[in-house]
């Protein structure tokens, strides 16, 4: 399977459904699933998984301690806001109202690839986040390079 990778702005109607590029419709299909999972991300935006990508997040979060408070306010946050939201035949998927709300999603939307997830961020919100992560990775060259890049 290819991996998801690209920007991409598409507009969320007002019932909340949002066109998925043709590209991460073509990766989902090819999984052989018909929707896509989507949830809160510990950002302020939403994370989509295939649902084989989700399997591997869940399998992951099945290991956690349920008695250690950061590793349950993951599973609780990330895990338990969890839908399946299929496409429809216009390539699009309907977000629920709680999480539009988190990430804040009115009209413009930018659509992340992330190798093995995608993004879904409120235009403007992705800018401000990005800003300064931007900023710092332009002043951390030597760090990168000690991961091989």
């Amino acid at each position: 399977m290819g991996v998801f990778k690209g920007h991409h702005v598409n507009t969320i109607n007002e019932k909340g459904r949002l066109s998925i590029p043709s590209r991460f419709r073509e990766l989902l299909n090819e999984s052989g699933a018909d929707h896509f999972v989507v949830t809160k991300s510990v950002d302020p935006c939403l994370w989509v998984f295939t649902p084989e990508g989700w399997e591997r997040l869940e399998k992951i979060a099945s290991g956690l301690s349920t008695m250690d408070r950061l590793q349950m306010a993951f599973i609780r946050h990330v895990v338990g806001s969890a839908e399946d939201c299929p496409v429809d035949a216009q390539g699009r998927i309907l977000i629920p109202m709680s999480l539009r709300s988190y990430a804040g999603l009115k009209k413009k939307c930018l659509i992340v690839g992330l190798i093995n997830r995608i993004e879904i961020w409120n235009n403007d919100t992705y800018d401000v986040e990005t800003s300064g992560a931007f900023e710092q990775l332009r002043n951390s060259r030597e760090a990168l390079a000690a991961f091989g890049l």
